[in-house]
């Protein structure tokens, strides 16, 4: 799915500590009891509530942080 395909539907690489910086403001963005935008389907699971979705961020972020051992 071009959603998921880095470089296709996804970004770039580019610099390190700038694709950090922008993960942190998505994280924080995400979490946002007050969201300044609605949900899209998930390109995989489809509609999701809210309550899914943070479920997903979490679990998704969580995996990623031990696949590289942080």
């Amino acid at each position: 799915m071009p959603e998921v395909e880095q470089g296709a539907g996804g970004t770039p690489p580019r610099q390190f500590d700038a694709d950090l910086s922008l993960l942190i403001e998505a994280i924080n963005r995400f979490c946002e009891p007050n969201r300044g935008f609605s949900w899209r389907p998930h390109p995989l699971f489809g509609p999701m509530s809210d309550r899914q979705w943070m479920r997903w961020g979490y679990l998704h972020t969580d995996h990623h942080l031990r696949q590289f051992g942080v």
